[in-house]
């Protein structure tokens, strides 16, 4: 296992300047929690994106410390950040126009690192590079920190309803029971507004190995979380007719 991932403080004074100016805007008003335990400090937690605010809601929001994967790029010099802020965040996914992409992107690349190093990112590698993510994951797992996950495919952007999520985090759940002989659950959470208001809502843990036993694979499990994060939005979220 890699050791250069250091795992994250639990005092972060800067950090809480930060999120103390931020959290008026971003912080969850609402939180529906459907479990009647608190959650625990080792598990997994997959959510829409809701954007680019929605790991800040998480972060700001949920009483349960916490890392998260992030775009390996985000982690990366001030040209990686503004490329991807630009090129993939804005106009890609966003779909702006390439000059005000450009002027947000220039500013947001300059404090990227303090606000990712607040919300405890791990990069996101694509590929065969992804072992290395799930390493890291497992190091904060180990230490009873809980991972965040955003694995929505946003290729067409960012939509209230997903259309699909990328398995990476199937995985990782497999090679953590691998490396500890545990089946650790994973929470489905929607980010979204209710009467206008940032709402967080967290549903019912489900286990890879449990799913597996059913004879899903990794596609398949995936297909099974986005359903239920769906549903959250479905129940809680869209307006009702």
């Amino acid at each position: 296992m890699q050791t250069n991932y250091k795992i994250p403080k639990r005092k972060q004074p800067i950090w809480k300047i930060f999120s103390a100016i931020v959290s008026p805007f971003l912080k969850a008003k609402t939180i529906i929690n459907l479990n009647s335990e608190p959650l625990p400090e080792k598990c997994i937690l997959v959510s829409n994106h809701a954007n680019k605010k929605g790991p800040l809601t998480l972060e700001l929001s949920l009483p349960l410390f916490h890392t998260r994967w992030a775009a390996y790029q985000m982690l990366g010099n001030y040209k990686d950040r503004f490329l991807y802020l630009r090129d993939v965040l804005y106009i890609k996914k966003n779909k702006s126009k390439k000059f005000p992409a450009t002027i947000k992107a220039l500013f947001e690349a300059i404090f990227a690192p303090m606000i990712y190093k607040g919300i405890k990112a791990i990069p996101s590698y694509p590929g065969a590079r992804m072992r290395t993510t799930i390493e890291y994951s497992i190091k904060c797992l180990d230490e009873n920190i809980a991972v965040s996950v955003y694995p929505e495919n946003s290729n067409t952007g960012y939509h209230d309803q997903l259309v699909e999520l990328y398995a990476g985090f199937v995985m990782m759940s497999e090679l953590y029971y691998k490396h500890s002989n545990l089946d650790i659950p994973i929470y489905p959470v929607y980010i979204g507004k209710i009467k206008g208001k940032k709402a967080l809502i967290i549903g019912k843990p489900m286990k890879v190995g449990k799913l597996k036993e059913q004879g899903l694979d990794r596609k398949e499990i995936a297909e099974k979380f986005r359903l239920a994060i769906n549903n959250l939005y479905f129940e809680y979220i869209r307006p009702k007719k």
